[in-house]
């Protein structure tokens, strides 16, 4: 719709940051609450996902690698995906945590870059009143099964997103990566889509690619930061960690469904996760 001349001059150009956060989609994949969760401690926690822990009452401690963290009322903590990170509550704790995912997933590793997202991070002071109001809306919305609930707290999301890169003056800059290397790394996900129950191994990639396993290697590190071996196991194991949420499939079942056999995949998953999958689905029903 061509825009009037008369009301050109009251447009606004769409600034960096805005521009760069509309390129992603966020999908939540869940979201849960911690009421009254006192002094308890949860150890060697790690996700595929990208996790927020919203801290609305009470005191709880986070450590992470070499970094230790206090969480107050109103504190956020990001973790990225992958990272290993231990909890300890004290009185009184409220908390909400989100899980979500970056898509395209290919520039996922480019979104954490560029935000500074590749450790844990405590952002003091990040969350007000309404949105405690909220994200307690959402909940009950969510356990009460009405809709759009999901899709409120998608908003939320990026309203923190938004006050997080504001609080920490972060810049963004021009993408590294070239289109091709993108477009190969595309073409590897599509490729693991299409045989995600077979044994695939990184020649068969770089066969049907037609690349070298060199080159195949540094498109996975510019665009992913892995290995494509890497690339290739989370991404089964991504897929599993869903359908182990389904308490009709058996470990085996699940193990074929991403081409492994149950052994590999139960060492694999623990290798990833510290968990084994049926401790894993375990920890899924307490849930």
């Amino acid at each position: 719709m061509k825009i009037s001349s008369r009301l050109l001059r009251y447009k606004t150009p769409v600034d960096q940051t805005s521009a760069f956060l509309n390129s992603f989609r966020f999908q939540i994949e869940y979201f849960t609450c911690w009421p009254q969760q006192d002094h308890k401690t949860l150890k060697n926690l790690v996700s595929t996902y990208i996790k927020l822990i919203l801290q609305i009452s009470g005191v709880s401690e986070v450590d992470s690698l070499d970094s230790h963290f206090t969480l107050e009322s109103g504190d956020c903590v990001l973790v990225p995906p992958y990272a290993v990170y231990s909890a300890r509550t004290h009185e009184q704790v409220c908390s909400y945590e989100l899980f979500f995912n970056v898509y395209p997933i290919t520039r996922e590793q480019e979104f954490l870059h560029q935000l500074g997202f590749t450790s844990t991070l405590h952002i003091p002071g990040l969350i007000i009143p309404t949105d405690s109001v909220l994200l307690g809306d959402c909940y009950e919305a969510a356990q009460m099964h009405r809709e759009g609930c999901y899709a409120q707290l998608g908003a939320l999301l990026e309203l923190l997103l938004v006050r997080m890169i504001r609080s920490r003056q972060t810049q963004i800059s021009a993408s590294g990566v070239s289109p091709r290397v993108q477009s190969i790394v595309e073409r590897l996900f599509a490729y693991l889509d299409e045989h995600l129950n077979e044994d695939v191994r990184v020649e068969d990639v770089c066969g049907a690619l037609s690349v070298s396993q060199t080159f195949l290697y540094r498109c996975c590190r510019s665009v992913m930061d892995c290995s494509p071996s890497q690339v290739i196991t989370r991404y089964k194991l991504s897929h599993a960690r869903t359908l182990l949420r389904n308490p009709d499939l058996s470990i085996g079942e699940v193990a074929a469904a991403i081409g492994y056999n149950p052994y590999y995949f139960s060492s694999q998953f623990k290798k990833s996760f510290l968990l084994s999958p049926s401790a894993y689905r375990k920890e899924l029903s307490k849930g």
